[in-house]
């Protein structure tokens, strides 16, 4: 099969991403990951939003006479209950969901982007640095961060910054590499990028053209906890991630410092592009 034969979803933490016939990709936010931290399990609300997300997808990429693969990342790999929530799915569409790895998930990163150097891959429920001969993931995203966030009871932005970076030291471990370029991929990237050029309505093509400096993002970061949960709710670009975007933006800060990247290129492509190459490749 060629890659346009196949639509690729993304089961995220965050939300469900659909990548068909066309470039843009479609996007349902269910919240799988929510309430993992504390219970460890998926719960059934978002399962239920989750199932019914990818159901519609699948219908979707049918509809376009397209073969529907799906895979899953942080939440899933690393829920209690992950085999029911794999049940319900296959039951409800048919659909066999690949669970990645971590190593798997920074690796399609790096293919879907298709750049040299290193790439920082930032999701709902885990981050990932991959480069030429390295690749890892950590349980470190913003739908986690927001609820590290909560428990931690900060009420200014010096001191969410401080619990979550203090956090985030138990379970980073940067490796000691020079890497020149760096690109960024997901959609705390590209949502911070595309704020950082006052953009209300997501344009792909600009986006892709955006090198973030650590001030910008620091700046972005400072700027979006002092707008409040209910602008940020409002703003066009926000709707979808308005209550996690502060604590995406202080990872993405935090693993700047901690790998000494002063600049980001930024991609809209990422893993569901990676994905996509590597089951054209799988399938000549």
């Amino acid at each position: 099969m060629k890659k346009a034969d196949f639509a690729v979803i993304d089961i995220g933490s965050n939300s469900i991403r659909y990548l068909g016939s066309a470039p843009e990709k479609c996007l349902v936010t269910t919240r799988l990951a929510e309430g993992l931290v504390s219970t460890g399990t998926l719960s059934e609300a978002a399962m239920e939003r989750s199932v019914a997300a990818i159901t519609s997808f699948a219908e979707k990429a049918r509809a376009e006479g397209l073969m529907p693969a799906a895979y899953a990342t942080s939440a899933v790999r690393d829920a209690r209950n992950s085999a029911d929530f794999l049940a319900r799915v296959e039951a409800a569409c048919s659909v066999r969901i690949d669970v990645l790895s971590g190593e798997r998930e920074a690796q399609y990163a790096r293919l879907g982007a298709a750049e040299e150097g290193g790439i920082v891959d930032i999701g709902g429920g885990s981050s990932q640095l991959v480069t030429e001969g390295f690749a890892a993931s950590y349980p470190v995203g913003c739908v986690r961060a927001k609820e590290w966030g909560e428990q931690s009871g900060a009420q200014s932005f010096d001191a969410l910054q401080e619990a979550l970076f203090s956090r985030f030291m138990g379970i980073y471990r940067f490796p000691r590499l020079f890497v020149p370029h760096w690109t960024g991929v997901g959609g705390t990237i590209t949502t911070v990028a595309a704020l950082s050029r006052n953009m209300s309505v997501y344009d792909r093509s600009a986006v892709a053209s955006i090198v973030l400096s650590r001030e910008d993002v620091e700046a972005q970061a400072h700027a979006l906890y002092s707008m409040g949960d209910a602008e940020r709710a409002q703003h066009p670009l926000l709707m979808e991630r308005h209550d996690v975007i502060v604590e995406g933006a202080l990872i993405l800060l935090y693993i700047m410092r901690g790998m000494g990247i002063y600049e980001l290129h930024v991609s809209d492509a990422d893993g569901m592009e990676g994905y996509r190459a590597y089951l054209a490749a799988k399938d000549e």
